[in-house]
Formats: C-alpha cells, structure tokens, sequence
C-alpha cells in the first residue's frame, strides 16, 4: 500500500502547491488500484471494503466542495485514498487531516501577518452558512477569499493525515485502529 500511496500522495501536494489541483487521472488511478488491490487479495469483502472507503472519502468532504470551500479534485483525491484505507481508516484519516489543515492554516496566517483578513474570512464564512442559498452561492467561495489571506493546497494535509494515520495503524503504536 505505502509503495503506490507515498508517490501519489507526495505527487498530490506537489501538484496542488503548485498548480491548485489534483490531476483526475491520478484520482482515477488511485481509486482503480485500490478496488483491484482490495478485490485481489479479499474478494467481494475486499471490493466492499474498498468502496465503502471511497464512499467515506467523498461523502466527509463533499459537503465543503459544495458550498465550495475546497476544490472538487481533493474530495475525489481522499476518494480515491479511501479505496486504499478502507472506512475506519478513511474517518481518521481526515480528522487527521482537519487537525493538521487548522495548524498549517494558523502557521500561514501567523507567517502572513493576516489576522484581520482570516477573522473577517471567518465572519463571511459564517454569514454564508446562514441559508442554503448563499451556503450553495459562490459567495465566501474559498477562491474568492483566498486573494488575501492565500489558499492552502488540501491535498498536503490530507496527505500528511493518511501518512499520520498509516503509520499509526501498521506501526502498533495507535491500538484503537
């Protein structure tokens, strides 16, 4: 698993710190290989596992996409990790990624000196989520807020999270998993 997932995930946030997105095929190929990969060694229960997985990865990250505070290529890219991580490990590894998003986000907004423009970012985020209709606009979209606070590539969080979390679960050192 790690043999396929570190060059993608490294490829991943390079690509996004540079360009803003995650390539699909890239999307597709992680998703492809990871339902082969489960099918292959388990069967119908490892190809369950798996898209059980993409469907945990998409469905806790399509919700930002929608009111469009994250790009659609890093919910398919934790998609497609989760056709290798399966659900459980798929969970974890976004709340991981949530954590280390926030510290890099406060990292940022520290090394930037942009309090005011992130508090203010945070008011228009809250003001946006007040009803359907701007929650759904282009409104407070991250594109439109990201001229002066900046835009984190997600893809480098997420990344760093199912790095975390992988570890974790095949190194012993986190038993709950």
């Amino acid at each position: 698993m790690f043999a396929v997932l570190v060059p993608a995930m490294l490829f991943a946030g390079w690509n996004d710190y540079r360009t803003h997105r995650v390539p699909n095929w890239l999307n597709v190929l992680l998703a492809s290989g990871g339902l082969a990969a489960h099918t292959w060694f388990a069967g119908w229960a490892g190809l369950w596992h798996a898209a059980v997985g993409m469907l945990v990865g998409f469905g806790l990250l399509v919700g930002l996409w929608l009111i469009r505070g994250m790009g659609a290529g890093d919910v398919k890219f934790m998609a497609g990790l989760g056709a290798w991580l399966g659900p459980q490990l798929t969970l974890y590894a976004v709340a991981a990624a949530g954590l280390i998003g926030g510290v890099i986000a406060l990292g940022m907004i520290a090394a930037r000196g942009q309090w005011r423009q992130s508090a203010f970012n945070v008011g228009v985020l809250i003001s946006k989520c007040s009803s359907v209709r701007t929650a759904l606009s282009d409104f407070g979209s991250a594109g439109q807020l990201s001229g002066q606070a900046g835009m984190m590539p997600y893809a480098i969080p997420l990344s760093l999270g199912t790095t975390v979390v992988i570890l974790a679960r095949f190194s012993g050192w986190w038993g709950v998993l």
